[in-house]
């Protein structure tokens, strides 16, 4: 079976166990219960497979995926404050209350109540009106002389409303908390897409470190091949008396230098294997880990940019998520500023209530104060739900106006000229951040023209150290040289390739720059945000 087939069948399996392990439960820090199996094996992987993995596994976008998430519910929960609320409350009392009264019968006035009251109340959103629809009903038995019903009950239906005219009118506090968590909700959407930026460009320039140190690796085997034939070389012309033991001495210590190298360049490709792995694996880099990741396209070639600075710092201003989140910040304290401004003017409200109120009972069986019984009252019905049909004959409507002034009003004042110079600082941050965008852009095309002409330059340099080289082993041959100068060209010859590898990484990882601060990273390698926040 292939081993590209091999490593996806475990890849596949992780994420099965890990599956099943979150089915079975987690640990306390909401981590899995067992980690993902470790992966062995040899992988090619091309710089879009890189990406794609990375987007899903990468440890630093999956932390940073849950605050859009986090701040979607801050968001959900600031509009709980005009979820209507039903409330109700019942209860029974008893009270026995001693009298000293003519127009009672008893020195004790013995009273039981059980009743109650429900209602649905609420808030309208904008306008920040109050609103509410209550029942109250209750059943009053009593031994007063001078109360005709007794059980009596009453009830009363009310519906209110209460309006701000000018504090809290449109901008009071719930009403804020709503835009702004709104606001705050497109920043981390922002910062999202700015992680997912910063990953792509970290797993390219991995990715190019990997070609680069697998080049590099490469390289130096070579270079440990030709030292080692140079040493047999060396050693031949010794055994038939050509050359001294100290040529033979000056070839093995080039071949041991060599192979120093070898182990710096291998430990180097084997470091950078891990970063890349770290970045597109994310938990399934284990510490066992025996996967051995190799890059399958290659650095070498090159097409030169013309690179437009004016162009660049456009697409950059039109696409940068910083920026992006620095204008919703500004949204935000403008929010601020004009909440606080309300704050600071006197409270009026409007307050408005209709109700009706109905009445029923018994004939109350004590006698009245004359000591003689009562006679039943006409017109009032004897049950509680009677009650209601007096609403037509017993409403009540009220109309008022509150208003509230203070005198100083210090705390207001001050929060609003802090929320004011607070937006004037957010502008300034803006400004600051498009100088630097500004800078940061300057800076890549600089770094990447540089680059190109590195590239340019290293090549001339790789060509004319292989012709010195060559020039001196033919030298070598004729005895008109030593092993000693053939190591030196050799060395010369290694230092120009690695320059010339060196310079291809810093070009590719200078155009990744160049894509990153114009903010085009994502359009570059097509990745879609929608796509990359649904992986979770």
């Amino acid at each position: 079976m292939p081993l590209r087939y091999v490593f996806c069948l475990s890849v596949a399996l992780s994420s099965a166990f890990a599956g099943s392990a979150g089915a079975q439960g987690e640990r306390d820090d909401g981590s899995d219960l067992a980690p993902p199996p470790t992966l062995l094996g040899r992988y090619e992987l091309s710089i879009a497979e890189a990406i794609a993995m990375g987007l899903k596994n990468n440890l630093d976008v999956e932390v940073t995926r849950y605050d859009p998430l986090l701040s979607w519910e801050e968001f959900q929960a600031a509009w709980g404050a005009y979820d209507p609320e039903f409330s109700a409350d019942f209860g029974w009392d008893s009270f026995e209350r001693p009298v000293a009264s003519s127009l009672q019968d008893a020195n004790l006035l013995v009273d039981r109540e059980l009743g109650g009251r429900s209602g649905l109340n609420g808030k309208i959103p904008w306008l920040n009106a109050t609103y509410g629809v209550n029942y109250e009903g209750k059943r009053l038995t009593t031994s007063s002389s001078i109360q005709d019903l007794s059980p009596e009950y009453r009830t009363r239906l009310v519906a209110s409303f209460r309006v701000p005219l000018l504090r809290n009118l449109i901008w009071d506090q719930d009403w804020t908390r709503v835009k702004q968590t709104r606001v705050l909700y497109g920043i981390e959407e922002e910062n999202f897409r700015r992680q997912v930026m910063d990953t792509v460009q970290s797993i390219e320039i991995a990715y190019w470190d990997l070609a680069a140190a697998e080049e590099e690796e490469g390289v130096a085997e070579k270079s440990v091949e030709t030292a080692q034939e140079l040493l047999r070389q060396t050693e031949t012309q010794y055994e038939v008396g050509v050359v001294s033991r100290v040529e033979v001495t000056e070839a093995e210590a080039g071949l041991a230098l060599r192979e120093v190298e070898l182990i710096r360049a291998t430990n180097a490709h084997q470091n950078a294997q891990d970063d890349l792995m770290d970045a597109v694996l994310g938990r399934g880099l284990r510490p066992g880990s025996e996967l051995e990741v190799t890059a399958s396209d290659r650095p070498d070639a090159y097409i030169a940019y013309e690179i437009d600075v004016e162009e660049a710092a456009r697409k950059a201003f039109e696409n940068r998520p910083e920026l992006a989140g620095a204008r919703q910040e500004i949204e935000r304290r403008q929010i601020e500023v004009k909440f606080r401004n309300n704050q600071r003017l006197p409270q009026l409200d409007l307050e408005a209530s209709y109700g009706f109120n109905g009445l029923s009972g018994s004939t109350n069986k004590a006698p009245n104060i004359f000591g003689e019984p009562r006679a039943p009252i006409v017109g009032i019905p004897r049950n509680y739900w009677g009650s209601q049909d007096t609403f037509d004959n017993a409403q009540d409507a009220s109309v008022r106006g509150l208003l509230s002034i203070p005198l100083l009003n210090k705390t207001a004042r001050s929060n609003a000229t802090r929320a004011s110079i607070d937006l004037r600082k957010a502008g300034s941050q803006l400004a600051r951040l498009e100088q630097d965008i500004i800078v940061d852009v300057r800076r890549a095309a600089r770094t990447l023209e540089a680059a190109q002409k590195g590239i340019v330059a290293a090549e001339r340099a790789v060509t004319a150290a292989e012709e010195q080289l060559r020039a001196e082993r033919i030298r070598l041959e004729q005895g008109e040289s030593t092993p000693f100068d053939v190591l030196l060209r050799q060395q010369e010859f290694v230092r120009s390739q690695s320059e010339l590898i060196d310079a291809i990484r810093i070009y590719r990882n200078s155009i990744v720059a160049l894509d990153r601060q114009q903010g085009t990273i994502l359009k570059t390698r097509n990745v879609m945000i929608d796509q990359v926040r649904a992986m979770r």
